[in-house]
């Protein structure tokens, strides 16, 4: 099946809670038995449709045929806009319910669109912000709390590179958050001394002129702050717990 066209009413409740999804079952199961009834491939939660066709002249009829179904037999309106013919490997242009398709040399794959990528990585970078002042602890422990819940969703999805990238975006983010915490040159140094540096090493060191991102990304933080040191603070391993996910695979 290599094409797709996605269906989505513009009017419906208020969306976000669970009487959305409730109220389209409730107005779209004839629909779904419509379909079903014709043996057509059918994809959907709430109101958002995939039907999946094996051409794109099939998929352009099926558009045709579910928008009088929807408009005509049932008086839905079909957003025109979102409704179109594309495949459902061209993760420019499909997404549903924020993942994407793929296709590899081991087969057909599940991703994550670009869109929540994007945002969840946003959010990290908010999260993790140097300005709040909060103990690192504490902000480790909320970024395990998101982490958790969002792979909890999108978890299914195959992106081992990405959540490897991550977890060292977001080491060299915690290392930064640390150095601005030492605030002075007086506190740097005698933290480093602490974490086994030499004391000459950590008097050039902890008087260096660079930025915190800087200094975050060289041997001065990734040779004392550890990656070890980091989970032994908190720091919750994304790629791991991914990997956990999918043991079963």
């Amino acid at each position: 099946m290599e094409n797709g066209l996605l269906v989505k009413t513009e009017e419906g409740s208020p969306q976000g809670g669970p009487l959305s999804p409730l109220l389209a079952n409730i107005y779209l199961n004839e629909y779904d038995q419509e379909m079903a009834r014709r043996g057509v491939p059918v994809i959907r939660y709430a109101d958002d449709i995939v039907v999946l066709a094996k051409s794109k002249r099939a998929a352009e009829r099926l558009l045709e045929t579910t928008q009088r179904y929807l408009e005509g037999k049932l008086k839905l309106k079909m957003n025109v806009e979102k409704s179109k013919v594309v495949s459902v490997f061209a993760i420019r242009n499909f997404k549903f319910l924020g993942f994407a398709l793929g296709k590899g040399k081991n087969g057909i794959y599940i991703r994550a669109h670009a869109k929540p990528l994007k945002k969840a990585k946003a959010k990290l970078k908010e999260l993790t912000s140097r300005s709040q002042g909060r103990n690192v602890r504490v902000v480790m422990q909320k970024v395990k709390v998101y982490i958790r819940g969002w792979l909890g969703y999108f978890g299914i999805a195959s992106m081992k590179t990405t959540m490897q990238e991550w977890d060292g975006w977001l080491r060299r983010r915690f290392r930064c958050y640390i150095w601005k915490q030492w605030k002075n040159p007086r506190t740097r140094i005698k933290n480093l001394m602490k974490l086994g540096m030499l004391q000459w090493q950590a008097y050039r060191n902890g008087n260096s002129q660079k930025g915190y991102w800087a200094v975050a990304g060289s041997g001065i933080l990734t040779h004392s702050i550890t990656n070890k040191r980091l989970v032994a603070a908190g720091y919750f391993e994304i790629l791991n717990y991914y990997e956990s996910l999918h043991l079963c695979d």
